[in-house]
């Protein structure tokens, strides 16, 4: 007589970074653990190693096409773990440097790149959420970055705030209103061009 079958216990997940816990993994090798992650402009996240094998092996003339949603790739963020982070093998540093590395060299080729303003609009998420992470972080921002962020937005509060709009809330209402919220939008793009331009300048 054969014996009973016994269903087979799924393992349990390991738990993931915070910054990874909207992906459902890398969409290129189908893991479900992103090995040194490397998020683009975009807000996708692939292993290191699989981005820039994909890029290798792609027909692209300029920068490569997201693997996910097809927007043309102009910045990458090393998106590491704690552990990664603290990880002192050498294999692990190696690869660690190398991945930081790529995305540099990357970032100083591609990120001048002639763009769309909805492609300004749809990076907007990511890069305002890395901004917001390296502006308060030790070391992060060099000082003269932070001064020239807090004075545009400081900038655009005061012409919210002040009575002389180009178009008054008081006479235009609503379209006094979206005269404003235009303003902040734009600043909000230009930060993103300057904070662009730091990554794509940083070793």
């Amino acid at each position: 007589m054969a014996a009973p079958r016994v269903a087979a216990v799924p393992p349990t997940p390991r738990p993931r970074d915070r910054r990874r816990s909207a992906d459902s993994g890398c969409a290129i090798c189908l893991a479900d653990n992103i090995q040194l992650g490397i998020e683009t402009n975009c807000g996708h996240i692939f292993c290191a190693q699989c981005l820039f094998t994909y890029r290798d092996h792609g027909s692209f003339v300029g920068p490569m096409k997201c693997a996910l949603c097809r927007q043309p790739v102009t910045l990458l963020f090393p998106s590491f773990t704690e552990d990664e982070l603290n990880s002192a093998e050498l294999e692990e540093i190696q690869a660690r440097d190398r991945a930081r590395h790529e995305a540099s060299r990357y970032n100083r080729r591609f990120s001048g790149e002639p763009r769309e303003l909805m492609e300004y609009l749809r990076d907007l998420p990511t890069l305002m959420r890395h901004l917001w992470a390296e502006f308060f972080s030790e070391g992060g921002l060099f000082l003269m970055f932070r001064i020239r962020v807090v004075v545009c937005f400081l900038a655009a509060l005061l012409y919210v705030a002040s009575p002389l709009d180009i178009l008054p809330e008081a006479v235009f209402g609503l379209l006094g209103l979206f005269d404003d919220i235009f303003i902040m939008v734009l600043i909000m793009i230009y930060v993103s061009v300057i904070y662009r331009r730091y990554v794509a300048a940083r070793a």
